[in-house]
C-alpha cells in the first residue's frame, strides 16, 4: 500500500466554497434588506457579484495586514452598498458578517464521489485526516453538515485555530502526521497550490492537487498527480493503493 494515511482539505476541496459562498451571501443580502424594509431594483445576483467583485479588489490588503478582519469586511460589505445608492452602515455591516458565519455551513454541499471515497478509504482500512485554515466553529460547522464524523473522528482534524499553526507551514502537516501515528506513506489532497501543495511537499508528504478552481501553480513543485474532480481521486487512490474501488 503506498499511502497508509490520507488527509483533506475542506473548502473547495471537499464541497464547492465558492458555490456556498454565493448562496449563503445572497441569502443574507435578501434577509438584510427586507429586515430593514429597504428597495432595491437591482437583483441579488448582481448584488453579490459587485460584493465578489469588492471581495477580490481588497483581498491582498487584507492578506499583507493592511486591513483587519473585521475593516475588510465592512469595506467590501459597504462598498457594495455605495455603489448601489443603498443605505446601510457599519453596524449593519457587521451584523450582515455575523448572519453570514451562523449560516454558511447550511449551504454546503458534498462534492461528488465524497462518500464513496470515504467509504474507500475506510473499508481499507486507511487513516482519514483533515488539515484547514480558518475558525475552529466554522470548519468545523461544516464538517459536521458534511456528515463526515462517521470516517474522521475529531482527533483526526487539525484546524489552524485550534492548533496554532497554518498551511502551508510544515509543522501542521508534522503535526498530522504524529498524531495519526503515521510512520511513512502520507497523501494530501487540496485546492490551493500554495497552501496545500507546497506546503504537504515540503513536509515530506504526497500531494494530489484537486484543481477545482483552476488555480496556476506558482513554483516548480511537481505533486504525485493534478485532477478536476473527487472522482478522479478515487481512481488514483484504488489504482496506487491496489484497491477495490
Amino acid at each position: 500500500m503506498r499511502w497508509n494515511t490520507i488527509c483533506f482539505d475542506l473548502d473547495n476541496t471537499l464541497y464547492s466554497h465558492e458555490d456556498a459562498f454565493k448562496r449563503a451571501i445572497s441569502f443574507c443580502f435578501h434577509s438584510i434588506f427586507e429586515e430593514r424594509n429597504i428597495n432595491y431594483s437591482n437583483s441579488i445576483n448582481e448584488i453579490f457579484t459587485t460584493f465578489k467583485e469588492n471581495c477580490d479588489k481588497y483581498w491582498n490588503d487584507y492578506e499583507n495586514g493592511t486591513l483587519t478582519p473585521k475593516e475588510y469586511r465592512r469595506k467590501r460589505f459597504l462598498q457594495t452598498i455605495d455603489q448601489f445608492n443603498l443605505s446601510l452602515n457599519e453596524s449593519d455591516a457587521d451584523k450582515f458578517h455575523e448572519h453570514y458565519e451562523q449560516v454558511v455551513d447550511d449551504f454546503s454541499e458534498p462534492y461528488p464521489f465524497l462518500y464513496q471515497l470515504m467509504e474507500v478509504l475506510k473499508g481499507a482500512g486507511i487513516k482519514i485526516g483533515i488539515i484547514t485554515n480558518g475558525k475552529f466553529d466554522t470548519q468545523y460547522s461544516k464538517i459536521n453538515k458534511l456528515n463526515l464524523g462517521q470516517w474522521i473522528p475529531d482527533d483526526c482534524i487539525f484546524i489552524s485555530a485550534e492548533v496554532k499553526l497554518s498551511k502551508p507551514d510544515p509543522k501542521i502537516f508534522n503535526l498530522a502526521k504524529v498524531n495519526l501515528k503515521s510512520k511513512a506513506g502520507c497523501l494530501f489532497i487540496g485546492d490551493s497550490w500554495d497552501h496545500d501543495v507546497v506546503g504537504a511537499l515540503e513536509a515530506g508528504w504526497d500531494a494530489i492537487f484537486l484543481n477545482t478552481r483552476n488555480e496556476t501553480p506558482t513554483s516548480s513543485h511537481i505533486p504525485f498527480a493534478t485532477v478536476k474532480c473527487l472522482k478522479n481521486v478515487l481512481e488514483i487512490i484504488v489504482t496506487e493503493n491496489r484497491l477495490k474501488g
